[in-house]
């Protein structure tokens, strides 16, 4: 099974990206649901955030408040150092349990952050996939598209832009490339073609 990780930059396409595989049947593992899923109300891991970062992460009916939480770790380094220690061992061992269920020609891992600031793969995740595919727009879209799905500042979505791995670091390692500058039409025709390669094993 071809396992295919999906990144880009933050607010650069890739959900759409995937409801369009999903529309030709891929197999989509996605990292973000993942995390979601694990730190539902009621779950154990949620004490210990509570415990490092306190009540103010929190909503009044339990459920943690990811705005709040976003707001702390993308003004501190070291909060989302500390935050990234803790989740991705957590979210790594539920999408290899995901992985191992797979029995699908190719699968699509939708791992934001698979190209750390480094401009490398962290180790735990090498493993995971065989090919990169890149989701590639604008910075300028960007910030466009975080503000207004945050209702954030031009300064705020820099700063959630500038904890990640640049745009340039991410093509560098791109084994396949999406353009999503254009049309929807265009994002999708170039799905279509990644989607009968993977398929028929005719990547280059």
């Amino acid at each position: 099974m071809l396992k295919i990780g999906l990144t880009g930059g933050i607010a650069s396409g890739k959900s759409q990206v995937c409801r369009f595989f999903t529309e030709l049947n891929a197999h989509i593992i996605d990292s973000d649901k993942v995390a979601r899923e694990l730190f539902e109300p009621e779950s154990p891991h949620l004490e210990t955030l509570r415990a490092h970062f306190g009540d103010g992460i929190f909503l009044a009916n339990g459920e943690l408040d990811r705005k709040a939480l976003g707001k702390i770790v993308f003004s501190n380094k070291q909060q989302l150092d500390w935050l990234n220690s803790f989740t991705h061992p957590l979210i790594n061992k539920e999408m290899k349990r995901q992985l191992a269920n797979c029995r699908s020609t190719y699968v699509i891992l939708d791992i934001p952050l698979l190209i750390n600031k480094q401009g490398t793969i962290p180790e735990h995740l090498k493993s995971l996939v065989d090919r990169i595919l890149v989701v590639n727009t604008s910075l300028e879209k960007q910030i466009v598209r975080i503000m207004e799905r945050d209702g954030i500042t031009k300064k705020e979505a820099l700063n959630i832009i500038g904890t990640q791995s640049t745009t340039q670091q991410k093509l560098l390692l791109a084994d396949d490339i999406i353009d999503n500058n254009g049309s929807l039409d265009h994002l999708k025709r170039q799905v279509n073609k990644l989607h009968n390669q993977y398929t028929h094993g005719t990547q280059q």
